[in-house]
């Protein structure tokens, strides 16, 4: 036998500091992963107590509701965070009067959100000014919490972000129960106001440090140089607002109004139970698009479309067996998580998800022209898709109902990931590449 020599003290002290690092400071990749699974996590809980307290019926009232302000948010995403998040990967860092006016910029946009909101939930005649108010609200504390979070994590501190959403998911059930206690019961209203309130309470302490450079020195607003630096990443990821908006969140709107608010619940439930794979691709709008303009700018073309690959092999293994095990026994995970009326939506949960498949290759091809800040070219995807998805959805729906919807969503998916690749393709070529740049 011979006794395994140990390591030299130098080498064992360079591993316990290395380790005492990681535990300091993890890899941003990792808090981005647990801060994404609080947040989607808090989502998923909170859908599912919904769905429990409130019924199908009123629980699609509850989806309607989300889906409208789903686009708000949206708006928000593109003019703001979006090109935030590729200039901070493309400069290395983002100044703290950067940071601040991007803030006030969020409180801002949330005004013209909230027409929006108002408008859209009068449309379909069943929204109390109560329900306006509540929707208007949660508009307002998610956009700014989503900015909160975004420079959080561009600015290096994702800790301080993770214990945001932390504080946020604990708080919210402790409102709602006292809610219960008082009141017993919870009603859409009252659902949608306590989401919002729990918001804006977690998020009151990062406002203040993010904004805090303002406070000192009102000079420092400098609203029209942001507007000048974000517009030329914004000004196709806005139109794409619109257009994933009127091929997916149209489909679902016209779903509930012609089949029922209960059918848009059945479908809202299956899309919770997908939610829970899209944590992984949500969790890399923290880092991939910051690391894939890096990726072009240091290493170029080649470097790029290597960190994209390698990207997508981490995130398809988990995905996909994540899919296989929701899928097979669909109407099983319905009914324990939602309720037996919720099992006859199986359907919609399997097609949904092949849908976050397809969605996970689209969003690696999008990234891809993110990083060259060719933007054009995912509007152009978007905008097939949006085609495909409202030429199919009359008679899918006449065929299968609400799975036809979702079926009219898949596909339009498929769409746009077939036009990306095609452009992929084509702009790989000298010419092409020439002349792409030069549209």
């Amino acid at each position: 036998m011979h006794d395994t020599a140990s390591p030299p003290l130098g080498e064992r002290l360079r591993l316990r500091l290395r380790a005492q690092k990681f535990v300091r400071r993890p890899p941003a990749a990792l808090i981005s992963l647990a801060d994404q699974g609080v947040v989607s996590g808090f989502g998923f809980v909170s859908g599912i107590a919904a769905a429990r307290l409130l019924g199908i019926v009123e629980f699609g009232h509850f989806a309607m509701i989300l889906i409208v302000i789903s686009f708000a948010q949206g708006l928000h995403n593109a003019l703001i965070t979006a090109p935030m998040m590729t200039l901070a990967g493309a400069r290395g860092s983002i100044s703290r009067i950067y940071g601040a006016n991007i803030l006030i910029a969020a409180f801002l946009l949330s005004v013209p959100g909230a027409v929006f909101v108002i408008f859209a939930l009068s449309l379909s005649g069943q929204m109390s000014p109560a329900a306006l108010t509540a929707a208007c609200a949660l508009m307002l504390a998610q956009n700014i919490q989503f900015t909160l979070r975004r420079l959080l994590f561009a600015r290096g501190k994702g800790l301080r972000a993770l214990g945001m959403d932390l504080a946020r998911a604990a708080s919210f059930p402790l409102a709602a129960g006292l809610i219960w206690l008082q009141h017993g019961a919870v009603g859409v209203n009252g659902f949608v106001g306590m989401l919002a309130l729990t918001s804006l309470v977690t998020s009151l302490p990062f406002m203040l440090w993010v904004g805090r450079p303002l406070l000192r020195d009102s000079a420092s607003v400098q609203l029209g140089a942001l507007s000048r630096r974000h517009t030329p990443i914004a000004r196709w990821l806005l139109p794409i607002v619109f257009v994933t908006f009127a091929q997916e969140q149209l489909v679902w709107m016209v779903a509930g109004s012609t089949l029922g608010l209960d059918a848009l619940g059945g479908l809202r439930a299956a899309q919770y139970l997908v939610g829970t794979v899209l944590i992984l691709l949500s969790a890399t709008e923290n880092v991939l698009p910051v690391r894939a303009a890096r990726a072009h700018t240091e290493g170029g073309e080649e470097a790029l479309r290597r960190y994209l690959v390698s990207a997508g092999i981490r995130l398809g293994a988990p995905i996909v067996a994540i899919l296989a095990v929701l899928a097979g026994p669909a109407e099983l995970w319905l009914t324990l998580i939602f309720g037996a009326e919720f099992a006859a939506y199986a359907g919609c949960l399997r097609i949904l998800s092949v849908g976050v498949l397809v969605i996970l290759v689209r969003d690696l091809a999008a990234h891809y022209f993110r990083a060259k800040q060719n933007t054009r070219v995912i509007f152009e995807s978007l905008g097939v898709s949006m085609v495909v998805s409202l030429a199919v959805v009359v008679p899918l729906m006449k065929h299968a109902g609400v799975t036809g919807a979702a079926a009219a969503v898949t596909a339009g998916h498929i769409a746009s990931l077939i036009y990306l690749a095609a452009a992929m393709r084509w702009q790989s070529r000298p010419v092409m590449a020439w002349l792409a740049r030069a549209r």
